[in-house]
């Protein structure tokens, strides 16, 4: 069948949309995908695609680029004439609802995370709503629904009392670790000084600044390294310049996914210390879990309930308050500094990656797509 993705997003880095639009490909399907664009820069990966990309000038309020999306991808949704329609998130969800309306075809709704709970939404009660009425509308319209945690399928048949929400995680495809000096080598670090890495965005109130707290208070010698760009930027950089920690915490530009592992697997140690600011981040499964599992890294992250699931079942580290700083600080002193343990939990991230990778989660997104 014909199947067309709707994403408001960069597809250089949205490897979620990747793997999916991959696997249906592999399985006989025709994939078309309407996608903002935000970077002239070519999309190397994704020539098996048909590809219909929407300009949008990131410095522009998303109080304009929303509206400009919404309006041209509804034009080119229903022009694809396609046998079902795919939303990426809420924020493109209008678009390809009323394409699969107007065709009379199955709709599709891939929710990254639980999008009216997001933390930037907490203290902007009408936007919130906004959303929050936008997805009530719209959600009874759906055939399928796909969400990334096993608390966000939950929270979303609650709340909308739905019969049943599919969970795919988001693991990457199997890779075995690679030898990597990456990060060391781009930040002319020492070598062997030992690096602890968080990789994703920069987003508000998502606890980067307890985690740079908690390296100032570290007397050993590490590199404390951030992968990735986002609306805080600006204001951890302050931070780190204001508590004189430039000798200690460094930043990297987002990474396009097909390079990503070779960072990953450069590190000593992955953070995943995300706050509790909106049920969204309290629910969530970052894709960085279970990319730092698959590099053979010991884990750090926020004692929430999906997260907490996979450390304590993998083995593969632990877990902290990540309001904490005081806890976070000694929580990465006895996983960064103990040779012997760190050995155990890498074996133990290598292990649990052969059961976490999108591998093992691909054959529910096709059972899904054989039952419509």
């Amino acid at each position: 069948m014909h199947i067309c993705m709707a994403v408001f997003g960069d597809l250089r880095f949205d490897y979620r949309v990747f793997r999916e639009a991959q696997c249906l490909r592999q399985a006989g399907h025709h994939i078309s995908i309407v996608s903002s664009s935000f970077s002239s820069a070519p999309l190397q990966e994704w020539g098996a695609f048909d590809l219909h990309l929407i300009p949008i000038d990131r410095s522009r309020s998303l109080r304009i680029s929303y509206p400009a999306f919404w309006k041209q991808a509804r034009q080119l949704l229903l022009a694809a004439r396609a046998d079902v329609y795919h939303a990426h998130d809420l924020d493109a969800l209008w678009p390809a609802a009323f394409a699969a309306r107007r065709r009379d075809v199955p709709l599709v709704y891939d929710s990254h995370e639980f999008w009216t709970e997001q933390s930037s939404l907490v203290d902007r009660p009408l936007i919130r709503n906004f959303w929050a009425l936008l997805e009530r509308r719209l959600i009874g319209r759906t055939h399928r629904i796909i969400t990334v945690s096993t608390s966000i399928a939950r929270a979303l048949q609650e709340r909308y009392a739905l019969e049943q929400v599919a969970v795919v995680r988001n693991p990457p495809l199997y890779r075995p670790p690679v030898q990597s000096d990456r990060i060391r080598t781009e930040l002319q670090l020492a070598a062997g000084r030992p690096v602890v890495v968080y990789q994703g965005g920069f987003l508000t109130d998502n606890g980067l600044a307890e985690q740079i707290d908690a390296v100032a208070g570290l007397q050993e010698d590490f590199a404390f390294v951030l992968i990735g760009d986002g609306p805080m930027e600006g204001a951890l950089k302050k931070q780190v310049h204001h508590r004189n920690l430039k000798h200690q915490v460094y930043f990297i530009s987002r990474v396009p996914f097909g390079e990503l592992h070779s960072y990953t697997c450069s590190a000593d140690l992955g953070l995943c210390l995300i706050k509790g600011t909106g049920k969204s981040f309290y629910y969530s499964l970052p894709n960085k879990l279970f990319e730092y599992l698959m590099a053979g890294l010991p884990v750090l992250a926020s004692d929430f309930p999906d997260m907490r699931a996979v450390v304590e079942e993998s083995g593969a580290g632990t877990v902290a308050n990540p309001q904490d700083s005081g806890e976070i600080r000694e929580k990465i002193r006895s996983l960064l500094f103990d040779p012997n343990q760190r050995q155990l939990y890498r074996q133990a991230a290598l292990t649990a990656a052969q059961h976490y990778n999108w591998e093992q989660e691909a054959p529910k997104l096709l059972d899904l797509y054989a039952g419509l």
